[in-house]
């Protein structure tokens, strides 16, 4: 499809139970280290989610902060909920990035399709060592607690 790229190999976001949308490090270092906030839009159709970086935090409904660090958390328990797309337990989902989201106004987005069949996450890292998620067998940090 044009305009879409599929990431391959360790790129996911995940979507916790407590309301919190997780890019994992991968995603994060390459398309949000340097953003304060996402757009969040929910297509019920389509039943995806749209995350759409933003160079800062602007005072919208629909802006939500976005915070880097060890990890990288997005505080969304109000868009899920309103949206009816609360998940009961913590999900990864591997992320398209689309150039044509946003406009004019910014470099694209994510498109994350909820009817991917999605990794359910039953590890809680935050009491693991940080590992390096190159290696396949090793777990993502996205399912640890935001701090």
């Amino acid at each position: 499809m044009m305009g879409f790229g599929v990431f391959h190999g360790r790129e996911f976001i995940t979507l916790r139970e407590d309301g919190q949308i997780a890019p994992n490090s991968t995603v994060g270092e390459q398309y949000l280290d340097d953003k304060e906030a996402v757009m969040l839009a929910y297509n019920d159709s389509g039943n995806e989610i749209a995350i759409i970086p933003l160079e800062e935090n602007y005072d919208r409904g629909d802006v939500y902060a976005h915070r880097a660090g060890k990890t990288h958390t997005i505080s969304a328990r109000g868009f899920l909920k309103n949206n009816d797309i609360m998940p009961d337990e913590t999900i990864r989902y591997t992320p398209e990035w689309d150039d044509d989201i946003g406009g004019d106004n910014v470099e694209g987005g994510f498109r994350l399709d909820l009817d991917q069949e999605g990794e359910v996450v039953t590890i809680d890292s935050s009491t693991e060592e940080v590992t390096d998620d190159t290696n396949d067998d090793a777990s993502d940090d996205t399912a640890a607690p935001a701090q």
